[in-house]
């Protein structure tokens, strides 16, 4: 598999990246459901002349983003823009924690997304994080994820229709998510770590024995929906 470099890439006009980063050391970027919005309202604010967001994933310590950079801005623009989010946010957030200092690690991580089905792959591994990370085994109601507003008909400053077509539909892009998480909890990249509070005694997917190889009769869905949360997505 090709290495893609996470430092120091210029952004560059109609190109598309993968952009991370998050808290310093063992500290959090949010700590509210407040902090999660306030986050992506000030995200939309300072980059929406420079950049078009595809997909985001907001963890406790984390974030991610794909996003394509706008024909007229440059990289100088780009970064400065998101230099000015960051400082907002993290001056709001010190304010709040009554605490100093850096917020977020020095480095912003960016990958350059060279090709559609390597685009595909970012938004599907974008939304797979809270699983990944084990907040939620139901990562399509998780609330600060793009998932949800991009299945949904509601209004939003994402891409949506430039992502489903890609898939293409939102049938495409649901199925697309659903097999991959199915073949990545068969595959054992997932361990569940909380289905005993729900009255299942085990701890791990490891453990559990799949009679069908196909998908039609996986463990997998129905695991899925055990931690099923319905907050909504705040994106604007």
């Amino acid at each position: 598999m090709e290495e893609y470099p996470k430092y120091g890439q210029p952004f560059e006009p109609r190109e598309f990246y993968h952009i991370y980063n998050s808290a310093v050391g063992k500290e959090k970027l949010f700590t509210s459901a407040d902090n999660y919005k306030y986050f992506l309202d000030r995200f939309h604010f300072y980059t929406r002349e420079v950049m078009s967001v595809y997909s985001f994933c907001l963890l406790g310590n984390h974030f991610h983003f794909s996003v394509k950079i706008n024909d007229s801005s440059d990289n100088n623009e780009a970064s400065e823009q998101l230099r000015k989010f960051f400082i907002s946010y993290a001056k709001s957030y010190n304010n709040q924690e009554c605490r100093s200092g850096s917020l977020f690690n020095k480095h912003l991580k960016r990958v350059k997304i060279k090709s559609d089905e390597q685009l595909i792959w970012t938004l599907y591994y974008i939304h797979r994080n809270p699983v990944h990370h084990k907040i939620t085994a139901d990562y399509k109601n998780y609330s600060w994820s793009s998932y949800r507003v991009l299945v949904s008909g509601k209004p939003t400053k994402l891409k949506r229709e430039a992502v489903l077509e890609l898939f293409p539909g939102t049938d495409g892009f649901m199925k697309f998510h659903d097999k991959n998480i199915e073949e990545d909890i068969l595959n054992k990249k997932f361990t569940f770590w909380s289905l005993n509070r729900h009255g299942i005694s085990i701890q791990s997917i490891h453990h559990l024995q799949f009679p069908y190889p196909d998908s039609s009769h996986s463990l997998a869905q129905p695991i899925l929906e055990i931690l099923c949360l319905t907050w909504l997505n705040p994106y604007p």
